[in-house]
């Protein structure tokens, strides 16, 4: 049986591969729409929209949308991390590790929670 840590490694590598192409192609794809359809490009450009913003269905162009939930998936990557622990440890018995990352969960939340 591999160890926790290694186990949490190899999982996390995966998950981590798959999560920051899917967020890179959508900003590449968002940001080539932008080129494609002649819009002025400035620094700094437009600013990222919330998830409450995306989730509303407010009107926005394809490429902002595309972006913006690119940005959201790579985001959500430090939060996938510690659930993946979490499970990890839950499933070892692992009581401290399962309430450490417990306490590491609560303050992610928080700080999204709060924008800080």
């Amino acid at each position: 049986m591999k160890e926790p840590q290694s186990e949490l490694e190899a999982r996390m590598q995966k998950i981590s591969l798959v999560t920051s192409l899917v967020g890179l192609g959508l900003m590449a794809f968002g940001f080539a729409d932008l080129i494609i359809r002649g819009d002025s490009l400035s620094i700094p450009g437009m600013t990222a929209l919330s998830p409450l913003l995306i989730k509303s269905g407010t009107q926005m162009s394809l490429s902002l949308l595309a972006m913006s939930v690119g940005i959201v998936i790579l985001a959500l990557l430090p939060i996938l991390r510690v659930l993946l622990a979490l499970s990890l440890y839950i499933r070892n018995r692992q009581v401290l590790n399962v309430v450490v990352a417990l306490i590491v969960f609560i303050e992610l939340l928080a700080s999204v929670r709060t924008g800080g």
